[in-house]
């Protein structure tokens, strides 16, 4: 764990393309929300969905599959999107309903 109980992610490097794909769902959480957020990607926990709200910005982890997987990548966001709205974690029953209704 990194400073304030955060993990900490090294310097990331991806090509070209990945990193308009990041810079892109990137910009889209921020246009959906209205704040700025930080996006970092968990190159170890391919499924991680996890956002962090501080008094900052916002942490949005997500894992590397969103790069492999347009449906995880549309679910990280909306994910992402619903728990800045609602400054809390979304449960996995929420987010399931979440879904369901979209």
């Amino acid at each position: 764990m990194g400073i304030g109980g955060r993990q900490q992610y090294p310097a990331q490097e991806f090509d070209v393309e990945d990193q308009a794909f990041i810079d892109r769902l990137q910009q889209k959480i921020e246009r959906l929300t209205g704040r700025m957020v930080e996006l970092r990607i968990d190159q170890d926990d391919g499924t991680q969905m996890q956002v962090e709200l501080g008094p900052e910005v916002p942490v949005v982890i997500l894992g590397r599959n969103i790069l492999e997987y347009a449906g995880f990548a549309r679910m990280g966001v909306e994910y992402a999107v619903a728990s800045i709205r609602e400054q809390r974690a979304i449960s996995p029953i929420e987010f399931q309903l979440l879904l369901a209704r979209n």
